[in-house]
């Protein structure tokens, strides 16, 4: 099989490199190559991208080269966030091939990334699925991103440190400028009252400050590892694609504060249909998107959230 391998090398304090150094020894009878810089010196074959400035401009010239080099197979070796960025360039080339994610970074936790390097399977044993996502739109309804796992709306991101110590960051710094501020989170996301629609209807303000909103894509077997892990997410033959929750307390942080860990059962929540949308409105200027831990900006300070089927394919156990 030709198989394309994708690492943020930088990841889980050299994980990552350790993981692209055994699939190259393990999946030797595969014709595998990479991308320099992101991999592709630990490969048999490494080609090189277009030039391009910044982290994920440098990213999406990576994935480019490597599906211009036709393959049957794109293998992401990192964290959720790589995994997610690589999948974004996929779609945005509308690209069909599938991603295998191998987990080696700050959180491995997604539905993208289905194993370790430790579980490394047999990519010819392997079936691939479609995956739907929860996609962020900016105030004029122009594509920000896609969350596969959660979109959190809010001020911070959990990162790792060069370290190797995961913190909670300044989205803003890392999206507008690449910087990692440690900053704690934001009591509030809303400059003033929660202003917040569904499908252009306006929706009851909260009784409380809303230090988060979290948005995942609902499952029918599993949330683990997901911001948010109220039973709303659990909902078999279920109509609804996708469960949002308006949180009082921050749930992604790392902060000393264990009160997010059980504040879904005070939280608001509620469960969106396919293409329904949530819409959000008078954010504070610091607050952020942030998908799979990849932080966005938003322009305007408004954001609206709605679940689209089927935007890629994903590589998982065939079932016995």
């Amino acid at each position: 099989m030709k198989i394309a391998v994708f690492s943020n090398m930088n990841a889980g304090g050299g994980r990552a490199a350790a993981a692209v150094t055994k699939i190259a020894k393990e999946w030797s009878s595969h014709e595998l190559f990479g991308v320099s810089g992101f991999g592709g010196e630990k490969l048999p074959r490494s080609i090189m991208p277009e030039a391009a400035e910044g982290y994920v401009p440098r990213l999406n010239a990576a994935v480019r080269a490597l599906l211009r080099a036709k393959p049957k197979l794109l293998v992401t070796v990192g964290g959720d966030g790589a995994a997610a960025y690589a999948a974004e360039c996929l779609i945005r080339e509308g690209s069909t091939v599938p991603i295998l994610g191998i987990g080696a970074g700050t959180a491995n936790v997604g539905p993208i990334v289905s194993f370790t390097a430790a579980e490394l399977p047999d990519p010819e044993s392997l079936k691939a699925v479609k995956l739907g996502a929860v996609r962020a739109l900016d105030a004029e309804g122009r594509h920000i991103a896609y969350a596969f796992n959660d979109a959190v709306i809010g001020n911070t991101f959990l990162g790792t440190s060069p370290e190797g110590e995961t913190k909670t960051y300044e989205a803003c710094a890392l999206a507008d400028r690449g910087e990692l501020i440690p900053v704690p989170p934001v009591k509030n996301i809303f400059a003033g009252e929660a202003r917040m629609s569904l499908d252009g209807k306006p929706l009851e303000a909260p009784p409380y400050p809303t230090a988060q909103l979290v948005v995942s894509p609902v499952a029918p077997d599993r949330f683990y590892g997901r911001a948010y892990t109220g039973l709303l997410c659990y909902t078999p033959d279920s109509p609804y694609k996708a469960a949002a929750y308006v949180s009082p307390h921050p749930v992604v942080s790392m902060e000393e504060d264990d009160a997010g860990f059980a504040s879904w059962r005070t939280g608001g929540q509620l469960l969106l249909a396919e293409g329904a949308k949530l819409t959000l409105e008078g954010l504070r200027q610091e607050i952020c998107a942030v998908t799979d831990g990849n932080p966005y900006l938003l322009p305007g300070g408004s954001v609206t959230l709605q679940y689209e089927p089927d935007v890629i394919r994903v590589m998982k156990r065939r079932q016995l």
